[in-house]
């Protein structure tokens, strides 16, 4: 009697305990969209100086993993591929602005990353002086997805121009050194972290040419967009 009375009770209860012992995974939400095109809203897909502007030709898509799109995970993850804040904190020149149609309107760029020669410290020194690739970013509201204009530019006696085709030049540049696996290190925790960089070529959004393009400088309408999954 007790025995088929036991054996029926924990028939009963046995699916309740097991889930209420099961291991629960974090549930991962994906953001619905890339980015949101700025000109739906009012934006573009030129950044603003002296009423010209360059081009924003690289995206980090909004679908990268959260810590990338933060300020501090954003230049970790520079670092990783070749970046780095500009020499001694220092910046000449007015700041530039963009409208990435988030109802923000024109807002300045958060910071300007230098290519850093693999060198720790003062590898941007060495930009500011020679020339070399730089960008400027700007974190679009809603998203989180970063607009970056990408460009080579001369060295510090030719004023910083950009180099012939320097908008084209400094984007696949940028992208071929960040496409696939890279190794970031964080010396303030001393910790690697492994970035994977997917690459998706976006065209249609920007016309290609020089029209309203700062120099002068034509570009071929071609937006990099690239998803950074830390792995």
């Amino acid at each position: 009697m007790y025995s088929s009375t036991l054996l029926t009770f924990f028939a009963l209860a046995l699916p309740s305990l097991l889930s209420a012992t099961a291991v629960t995974k974090p549930v991962v939400t994906k953001r619905a969209a890339d980015f949101v095109n700025p000109t739906l809203a009012g934006g573009s897909w030129l950044d603003s100086s002296a009423g010209l502007g360059e081009p924003l030709n690289v995206v980090i898509s909004a679908q990268s993993s959260p810590e990338v799109l933060t300020l501090d995970g954003f230049l970790q993850y520079a670092q990783a591929i070749g970046f780095n804040v500009e020499c001694l904190g220092l910046h000449l020149g007015n700041p530039q602005s963009a409208n990435l149609g988030d109802g923000r309107g024109w807002v300045n760029e958060t910071e300007v990353l230098r290519e850093s020669f693999g060198i720790p410290g003062v590898g941007t020194c060495l930009e500011s002086l020679t020339g070399g690739n730089h960008f400027r970013v700007f974190p679009q509201a809603g998203t989180g997805a970063l607009f970056l204009a990408v460009s080579k530019e001369e060295d510090v006696e030719d004023s910083h121009n950009i180099v012939p085709d320097g908008y084209d030049i400094g984007r696949d540049l940028l992208v071929a050194g960040a496409v696939g696996k890279k190794i970031g290190f964080d010396a303030s925790k001393f910790k690697f972290t492994t970035y994977n960089t997917v690459l998706t070529n976006l065209t249609g959004l920007i016309a290609p040419g020089s029209d309203g393009v700062n120099h002068g400088i034509a570009q071929d309408g071609v937006i990099k967009l690239l998803t950074v999954t830390i792995e």
